[in-house]
């Protein structure tokens, strides 16, 4: 599960340094919409699979009880959050 995080972190990394080549020379590197979705799914769902991962490597671990996290009002959290990702997905696109 520890170096299954390192898959959603390339994901991640691939798409911030594609979007860097993309700012250093806009005029050589184009920016259509496909590129930008490509950019955006890379670093929302490799995000999602980093963060899982290590999750669930601290649960094997023993670092984290296995049982699910009762947060009060998270699924008022995972609205917000949700919504927040797809409002920044819609404005970067």
């Amino acid at each position: 599960a520890a170096f299954h995080s390192l898959v959603g972190l390339a994901a991640v990394g691939t798409a911030v340094g594609d979007y860097a080549a993309f700012l250093s020379e806009p005029g050589v590197h184009a920016m259509d919409g496909v590129r930008s979705a490509g950019i955006l799914l890379a670093t929302f769902i490799g995000g999602v699979t980093a963060t899982g991962s290590l999750v669930a490597f601290a649960k094997l671990n023993g670092n984290l009880s296995s049982a699910s996290l009762q947060l009060p009002g998270r699924d008022q959290l995972n609205l917000g959050m949700g919504l927040g990702s797809l409002g920044a997905g819609g404005a970067f696109l």
